[in-house]
């Protein structure tokens, strides 16, 4: 995850824009220069994104069952990867 510095003046400004990168950037918000708050997504929000992106493959050429058994094999046994 990244990290952000960004004044609580441009936090108020921006809050629309802010909020919408929080899944991938944590915020460290300062006053005068000096840090007071850290912003982060919570666990709920970053397990929303997810669900969005859950099937997101279905109906492409990613969305095929010997394609990704192929793909977790174990290189050195030749085994499927129980994940």
């Amino acid at each position: 995850m990244r990290t952000q510095t960004i004044s609580i003046d441009d936090l108020r400004r921006s809050f629309g824009t802010i909020k919408k990168q929080l899944p991938f950037v944590t915020f460290i918000v300062t006053d005068r220069g000096k840090p007071v708050a850290q912003l982060t997504a919570t666990s709920e929000m970053k397990r929303e994104m997810m669900g969005q992106t859950f099937g997101a493959w279905k109906g492409t050429k990613l969305d095929d069952d010997a394609l990704w058994s192929e793909v977790l094999k174990k290189k050195s046994r030749g085994e499927t990867i129980n994940l």
